[in-house]
């Protein structure tokens, strides 16, 4: 048996899949808090963060927030690995370089949910987990070819959000779908919901690497940030709150979809 066929087996085996699907719905009650959190800045709240970290440390402060967090963490350490066997042996219905691309984007996914596990350890555990994205950017900064290494970042933090467009735009997102979740009235709702929470994000992403981007050619870290230092920049805009509740309520979308995903999970 190939390395591909032992991946696709584990993929699919139980012991895996529904702590997977666990794990894709905790990722998206993180990113609905996200959007509920980024709504609260937009109308001009200073405390919390819009980010999976502050989503996180948001959960930990509700009743039995530590076993929650253990919950998720575990959760989106299956759904790591689930997507690690889908980068092995998975896409099989996409062909030649679309497969591969495919596959790649499963590896960058389960590098994500990786990263949540550890913060959700981190977040039970009591540590803030510190250092924010301007602390990263400088760190890059002080490299060699640091400024043109965070240039490269916020270009591709941008074309994440590209690939994000098109997957909801496309609908390249119901290849992750079992059928009954793409029929009927649950179909229509969750059409409105992926392709509403992936253009959002794509749009949250580009501005965030779009802040990379203007930090490396300036050579000023200060100038980067991830969403919460986007939103609260675009907050003093005309029609910035607007805007930004727009963006909150897609935020919130994509997290919702998630959720329904978790219980259509489709390995392809």
């Amino acid at each position: 048996m190939t390395a591909a066929a032992d991946a696709r087996e584990a993929r699919d085996h139980p012991a895996l899949e529904w702590p997977a699907r666990f794990g894709m719905a905790a990722y998206g009650v993180v990113y609905a808090l996200v959007g509920w959190l980024a709504g609260h800045l937009a109308l001009g709240d200073r405390e919390g963060g819009a980010s999976g970290q502050g989503a996180l440390h948001e959960i930990a402060e509700q009743p039995l927030g530590a076993v929650s967090l253990w919950l998720a963490a575990g959760g989106l350490a299956a759904l790591a690995v689930w997507e690690a066997c889908q980068a092995v042996g998975g896409h099989r219905s996409d062909e030649g370089v679309r497969r591969w691309g495919a596959r790649a984007a499963s590896a960058g996914r389960g590098t994500v949910f990786a990263v949540l596990a550890v913060l959700a350890v981190m977040t039970a555990l009591g540590d803030s987990g510190g250092g924010g994205s301007d602390g990263l950017t400088a760190d890059l900064m002080s490299m060699p070819l640091g400024p043109a290494l965070v240039v490269a970042l916020g270009v591709a933090i941008v074309g994440v959000g590209l690939g994000s467009a098109y997957k909801g735009l496309s609908g390249r997102w119901r290849k992750d779908l079992e059928v009954d979740g793409q029929t009927g009235t649950v179909g229509s709702l969750v059409t409105a919901l992926a392709r509403t929470g992936y253009v959002t994000r794509a749009a949250a992403f580009g501005v965030v690497g779009g802040l990379f981007v203007w930090a490396g050619l300036t050579h000023d870290a200060d100038k980067s940030g991830g969403l919460d230092q986007a939103i609260v920049r675009l907050r003093d805009e005309p029609y910035g709150p607007w805007l930004l509740l727009v963006v909150a309520i897609g935020l919130a979308c994509y997290g919702v979809y998630h959720v329904f995903r978790a219980w259509y999970l489709r390995g392809a």
